[in-house]
């Protein structure tokens, strides 16, 4: 089956877990490889076999480039420790519905899928670099749109857990596309994240080499008063080739000078921390 027509087919079997983006009405019919909301507004289904909802623009600063490399590490395991404790949060994994808010090029969704994570799952990014990357390594993990999540095309009460790692939030639409009891996971990096990489770039700059989170964390609690935190940290050791994918896919290289960079390159670490807040909470009934 072509992707398109998988597309189209998930579409038709899962539609009542989307929404129009302009209108806020349910999808009600897919025509072809298109679907239709009750006021007559339609997305085609792409030959890659994703949605594009947005309502306009939607390429961020995350490039081709940098989305591969965030891949290329992440295939080495970087991130999987953090995606185990994910994972344990996560209730009847082989039969929740799941949205993975901000997916990138999906290969936290991969990893989770290959852990048991088999129900029903979206992945949305703003970014159509991410998402075409998303379906073109990862076509079958699930179903992958283009999207903005503050206008949301979700409906109401749909999923059963919601991922937001690395990523922002809506606090309000959460809640709204969360069934009772369904769970927000979400993920901030904490001030030893990175470490390493942030003294080697920002030796003189206290300002960008210290992190701190604690207002993400703060807010979150704010809003869910009764979640619970987990801290995860651990050491990833890194060669040439792992380095440079760090290099290339993290925003603290941005604002780093000319100088720090070639130093870097010249000295490339050969292993850094990652060290993470974990929160979790669910919906009030």
């Amino acid at each position: 089956m072509k992707k398109i027509e998988a597309g189209s087919l998930y579409l038709k079997q899962h539609r009542n877990i989307f929404q129009c983006p302009i209108c806020k009405g349910s999808f009600e019919t897919v025509d072809g490889h298109s679907v239709v909301c009750a006021n007559g507004h339609h997305f085609d289904v792409s030959k890659k076999g994703t949605l594009h909802l947005l309502m306009k623009g939607g390429q961020n600063e995350y490039g081709k480039e940098m989305l591969s490399s965030r891949k290329n590490l992440a295939d080495t395991g970087f991130f999987y420790p953090l995606l185990d404790a994910v994972y344990a949060h996560i209730d009847n994994p082989e039969s929740a519905i799941v949205l993975d808010v901000g997916c990138g090029e999906g290969s936290h969704l991969h990893y989770l899928t290959e852990k048991g994570l088999a129900g029903t799952k979206v992945g949305f990014d703003i970014s159509k670099d991410a998402i075409q990357l998303a379906a073109g390594n990862f076509f079958e993990d699930a179903f992958w749109c283009v999207a903005d999540l503050a206008h949301s095309p979700f409906a109401e009460s749909a999923f059963d857990a919601i991922l937001n790692i690395f990523s922002p939030s809506q606090y309000q639409e959460f809640d709204r596309v969360l069934k009772p009891g369904g769970k927000v996971i979400k993920v901030v990096p904490n001030a030893k994240y990175l470490i390493e990489l942030r003294e080697q770039l920002y030796a003189l700059d206290t300002t960008k080499r210290e992190y701190d989170n604690q207002q993400v964390v703060d807010r979150f609690y704010e809003i869910y008063p009764d979640a619970v935190s987990e801290e995860v940290i651990y050491t990833v050791d890194l060669d040439e080739k792992s380095y440079g994918w760090l290099m290339e896919m993290t925003p603290l290289s941005w604002g780093a000078s000319e100088e720090s960079l070639a130093n870097a390159a010249a000295n490339p670490l050969k292993s850094v921390t990652v060290a993470v807040t974990l929160l979790v909470a669910s919906k009030t009934i």
